[in-house]
């Protein structure tokens, strides 16, 4: 038996966040130039953790992610521009990532330090910040498609 899971996007509203699963999501323009045929838009994307709890992300043996976190298990989530033109070497979209947590490993009485999985505390958030290209007169529109946190109770 085969299983599909689909990631759920959220279309966002400049500087107005939305949420989904206890994270805030939203977007904020820094900086914008016009040219004469497009629009350059400096901007930061953000996920809040406002849950009430820590959000944590074990990778699992044997996960694939689905190719828009470009095979990263620390993105929390990933931000597109549906109207970014991609031009001029400018991005399409962003990851925004947990940050790794470490968990001692004993072997033979010695001990060290493993990368234990990524965490996002309680009221912490992460940002990104990313340069697009939309046509001239648009302002950019964005949608964000969170990563699944694994559940601790299988």
């Amino acid at each position: 038996m085969n299983v599909a899971f689909a990631q759920a996007a959220l279309e966002l509203t400049e500087d107005k966040p939305s949420a989904l699963n206890g994270i805030e999501f939203s977007y904020t323009i820094r900086n914008e130039r016009t040219e004469e045929t497009y629009s350059r838009y400096e901007v930061s994307v953000v996920a809040q953790n406002k849950s009430g709890c820590m959000l944590i992300y074990f990778k699992k043996e044997g996960d694939n992610l689905n190719s828009i976190f470009e095979g990263d298990p620390s993105a929390i989530a990933r931000f597109e521009c549906t109207n970014a033109t991609g031009k001029r070497l400018t991005s399409k979209g962003a990851n925004v990532k947990a940050k790794p947590f470490y968990v001692p490993y004993t072997v033979n009485g010695s001990t060290t330090k493993v990368e234990g999985g990524y965490l996002l505390k309680n009221g912490s958030r992460v940002s990104t910040d990313l340069i697009v290209i939309v046509p001239k007169g648009e302002r950019p529109k964005f949608k964000v498609r969170p990563q699944d946190f694994a559940e601790l109770t299988d």
